[in-house]
């Protein structure tokens, strides 16, 4: 369907999630022979791209993940066969951007969804190719749409979680960003709640003074 010059071995599938506009990832899973590979699924957290840009994430998230090929890093080095990206004609036209930026020749393809968000085509770029007819196409490039889908929503609602627990330590009178990431690689924050000052004093970067407004904090709520 796709006129590829041979049968893709290794398909990688992009996705991009967000929760407003923080915690912005971007998942990468890995078809190899047909079949899943979560060895080599990666997450990309998106850092330079500002606020909700869907264009922007995926070009930065292709960026880094493709300026491996060749490295010889475990999973990133491999040179994929197929790129697929969750969206239409201006999805596919950022990853072929990133390709010709790096000198590299790889098919892309975009996975396209009605208006219901489920799998309808695929676009090369210009025009739809339709899958409608063709089951086991179908059923096989939707398995990957979702897959792609799921795991960056996990993992940006996992971040999300993630960022609210920590901001609920940086209440905390002399609490901040990096003693609330130092607390919560301890511990986890059902532990902090019931803690004794010795156990939170007892963490390296946590003084006395601080475990005793963590103690007090938590006695009072």
């Amino acid at each position: 369907l796709l006129g590829l010059a041979e049968t893709p071995k290794r398909i990688e599938a992009y996705d991009i999630s967000n929760i407003g506009n923080e915690n912005i990832v971007a998942s990468m899973v890995v078809f190899s022979g047909g079949r899943l590979k979560k060895s080599d699924y990666r997450l990309f957290s998106i850092k330079t791209t500002e606020g909700r840009d869907d264009y922007g994430s995926m070009r930065e998230a292709l960026t880094r993940r493709l300026s491996h090929i060749g490295d010889g890093s475990v999973s990133l080095g491999d040179m994929p066969d197929l790129i697929l990206v969750d969206g239409g004609d201006a999805h596919v036209g950022v990853a072929r951007e990133v390709l010709r930026a790096l000198s590299l020749e790889i098919s892309v393809f975009g996975m396209v969804k009605d208006d219901y968000h489920k799998t309808r085509a695929i676009t090369d770029g210009e025009g739809e190719i339709s899958i409608a007819t063709e089951r086991g196409v179908y059923a096989f490039v939707y398995s990957i749409q979702e897959e792609a889908h799921r795991f960056a929503v996990k993992n940006s609602q996992g971040a999300k979680i993630k960022s609210m627990t920590r901001s609920s330590l940086e209440k905390i009178e002399g609490i901040g960003p990096k003693k609330a990431k130092l607390l919560l690689s301890s511990m986890p924050l059902a532990k902090i709640k019931t803690a004794t000052k010795e156990e939170l004093s007892a963490i390296r970067g946590i003084s006395a003074r601080d475990a005793q407004s963590i103690f007090d904090y938590y006695r009072k709520k």
